[in-house]
């Protein structure tokens, strides 16, 4: 349908046209009406079909009658990509603002937003806080609301839509999906009118590859010229018909060492012009950080070589800049691990999924990736304005193994959407959230409110109303919810609930700050924090294990938490993750260089940010926790949230507060003879550019002291974790741990 044709007005279709949007595809011409009338809408259409247009044009559609918009995603990662897009609006006057991680827009930023962008974890806690701004909601907008099926996800999300119905009955729910088996059955639940299609605007080709040919399900076939190993060889084709690459495979490491072996057949297939851009790319990298990481000294191997890998050990700045280089066509071959697949925009011409089975920890042993997972990968084959057409491939083992494939991953029906609100884990977190709020006040309330989620739509209530009294009873004895004829959170349960805390975490908290002696060193605070569920804890490779056993038996007598110990019980082996966690955190503390601490214990720079973020605001938690159960620790329980914030001594705490001033920046003024914001505010300007080596740097510094931009920190946020934590492993007794590593 061509734009003209449309009831858009003339602004809205002049900015949709110089974004080169010309005409809607068939999906979109069908959702237009019903968004338009305010109507609710699920869109189940594959990967690049254009379902966020609809969504933003539902959006603009409030914020012209005066409403606001919650554009809810799963991931940070998303969030920005959505907020990004959304901006192309600011020229029509609409303000979109985005709320992740650690930190909360203020109250009066808020007010003024017309679009928010937040993952689902930050709008149920502005639901739990009641926020003003929910008030003239006119439209929620659930991007990739398959997700629901996600064990770690699904409840936030399907409690957050439950509540946002109940409290706001003219609501329009916009959902997007891709396809899955039972989309009219989420439709139904959201009260919204379903529209599906298999519209592609590029044509997708399914293929298995083996020995050196590809088999389409439409039985073509197409030979793929030697040499090299599948990987390598289907990359250096398509690269050759002017096409990128994007592979999947199912882990951190294979990501790097398929990247790496693309590199030749990479290299052989770039112009001058390409190989100039691809250094430029790699250069870049070099000034993302103030402070080097692995991951910066692997992508500069590959990225001027026009090839990258994107797994979760990156931190935040080197995937954007993967992300950019390939949407740019600077990268030509990306290797990712299947995280990718959940939203990010990054289609290539080929898209090859190596693996299709993955470790799974509940089962330790490799498990079979899900159908739905792989065709969520293949997905993302095809770009539009660049591509025909896009071939997505799996990899066949043998001959006899093409057909197998072929109807196991390929042709097979998508699988179904269910609810995994059912767990004790999810329940007992949004249980107490619902009672805490007011939303719950009673029994009846509390069975009214879950048979209004999906759950409640889809499947019998008798294993839910089992879990319900099972958290009810778990909440109560800790001194969390009083049961009686009413439900009502105590004061420790309302302190939970507004730290968008799991209740086991606080539970564990309180213990160890009623334990902890005036005085407490930090390693025993790390560790309590470490051993919560609410941080997900790191792997303990082999050989490890001796050095964290005599950590263990030197810190015994200080450490706040204790391994077999209610409520959390944990085993010895899921305690020795949570000392080597505990570690890396004081290592980070103590300034050591990221460098030496990824190589040292084995992780990615991702892996100690994601631990880094997350203790800082369980430590912030824990402060306010103290405030009211321990007042004599809240003083050094929040330095050493701030300490952990920063990766600092206590000595840089004043200097870092500086924008554009991290730990390393603090340590070079610090050594040269800055001790706080005073003595930088009495310095002449090129004293403090000789201790920072930059005019530019210096100068920011010098503004912040003056009277120009704040130092002060961002507003701190009602924390909420994001990141799912990895399943605790069997137990073991101490007894059963050798005394010395094994071979």
């Amino acid at each position: 349908m061509p734009l003209s044709e449309t009831p858009l007005d003339a602004s809205v279709r002049g900015l949709l046209e110089s974004d080169g949007i010309t005409e809607l595809y068939p999906p979109q011409a069908a959702a237009l009406p019903p968004v338009l009338a305010g109507e609710s809408l699920l869109l189940a259409c594959p990967t690049a079909s254009g379902k966020s247009l609809v969504a933003y044009l539902a959006l603009l559609r409030a914020a012209r009658a005066g409403r606001t918009g919650l554009y809810l995603v799963p991931l940070r990662a998303l969030a920005h990509e959505k907020a990004e897009e959304l901006g192309r609006f600011a020229s029509l006057g609409i303000k979109v603002g985005l709320s992740i991680g650690d930190f909360d827009l203020p109250a009066d930023r808020l007010e003024k937003l017309d679009i928010l962008v937040a993952t689902s974890e930050k709008a149920d806690g502005l639901l739990r806080r009641g926020s003003p701004w929910l008030d003239r909601l006119g439209v929620v907008v659930a991007d990739e609301v398959h997700l629901l099926r996600d064990p770690e996800r699904g409840p936030t999300l399907e409690v957050s839509l439950t509540r946002l119905r109940r409290a706001y009955p003219d609501l329009q729910v916009v959902a997007l999906s891709a396809t899955v088996g039972n989309s009219e059955e989420l439709a139904d639940w959201l009260g919204a009118r379903h529209i599906a299609s298999s519209f592609r605007p590029v044509p997708l080709k399914l293929g298995v590859y083996h020995g050196g040919r590809i088999t389409f399900t439409d039985l073509s076939t197409q030979e793929v010229p030697p040499p090299g190993e599948p990987v390598p060889r289907l990359v250096r084709t398509v690269l050759k018909e002017g096409g990128q690459a994007l592979v999947f495979v199912n882990s951190r490491r294979a990501s790097e060492q398929v990247a790496q072996q693309l590199v030749p057949a990479v290299e052989s297939t770039l112009s001058t012009e390409e190989r100039a851009r691809s250094r430029e790319a790699g250069e870049e990298l070099a000034t993302i950080g103030e402070e080097e990481t692995e991951g910066v000294r692997r992508l500069s191997a590959l990225v001027p070589h026009a090839v990258a890998f994107h797994n979760a050990s990156l931190t935040d700045p080197e995937r954007k800049l993967v992300e950019h280089a390939f949407r740019t066509r600077v990268l030509k071959a990306l290797v990712a691990t299947p995280t990718l697949a959940a939203g990010i925009n990054l289609p290539a011409r080929r898209v090859i999924v190596r693996d299709l089975a993955r470790y799974d920890a509940r089962l330790g042993i490799q498990a079979p990736i899900p159908a739905t997972e792989v065709q969520q990968m293949l997905g993302r084959a095809g770009r539009p304005r660049y591509d025909r057409t896009g071939e997505a491939l799996v990899l066949a083992r043998s001959a006899e193994q093409e057909e197998e494939l072929i109807d196991a991953y390929l042709t097979s029906s998508p699988e179904a959407v269910e609810s995994q609100l059912a767990s004790e884990a999810a329940l007992r977190t949004h249980l107490l959230a619902l009672v805490a709020s007011g939303v719950a006040p009673s029994d009846e309330a509390l069975q009214g409110f879950l048979r209004a989620t999906f759950y409640g739509h889809t499947r019998s209530m008798d294993e839910l109303d089992r879990t319900v009294v099972a958290v009810e009873s778990f909440l109560d004895h800790h001194g969390l919810l009083v049961r009686g004829a009413r439900l009502s959170a105590t004061r420790f349960g309302r302190l939970t609930s507004e730290l968008y805390l799991d209740p086991m975490t606080a539970i564990t908290l309180r213990g160890a700050l009623e334990r902890a002696p005036i005085g407490v060193a930090a390693f025993p605070l790390l560790a309590a924090v470490s051993a919560t569920p609410d941080l997900s804890p790191l792997f303990v490779r082999r050989g490890e294990e001796a050095e964290l056993l005599a950590r263990y038996s030197d810190e015994a007598e200080e450490l706040l938490v204790r391994p077999e110990e209610p409520p959390l019980d944990l085993s010895l082996d899921e305690f020795l993750s949570v000392l080597k966690t505990a570690s890396v955190l004081e290592q980070w503390l103590d300034e050591t260089p990221i460098v030496q601490i990824t190589e040292r214990y084995g992780i990615g720079a991702g892996d100690l940010r994601t631990r880094v973020e997350d203790a800082d605001w369980l430590l912030f938690g824990a402060g306010r926790l103290a405030s009211a159960f321990a007042p004599r620790l809240v003083r050094p329980v929040d330095d050493l949230s701030l300490r952990v914030r920063y990766g600092v001594k206590e000595e840089l705490l004043d200097l870092v507060r500086l924008r554009g001033i991290g730990r390393v920046r603090g340590r070079l003024l610090y050594r040269a003879g800055f001790a706080d914001r005073e003595a930088l505010r009495q310095a002449p300007l090129d004293r403090i550019e000789r201790a920072l080596g930059s005019r530019r740097l210096a100068e920011m510094v010098s503004q912040q002291l003056t009277g120009g931009r704040s130092a002060t920190p961002p507003e701190r946020a009602t924390p909420a974790r994001s990141r799912p934590a990895p399943p605790r492993s069997k137990p073991r007794r101490l007894d059963e741990f050798p005394a010395e590593p094994g071979p």
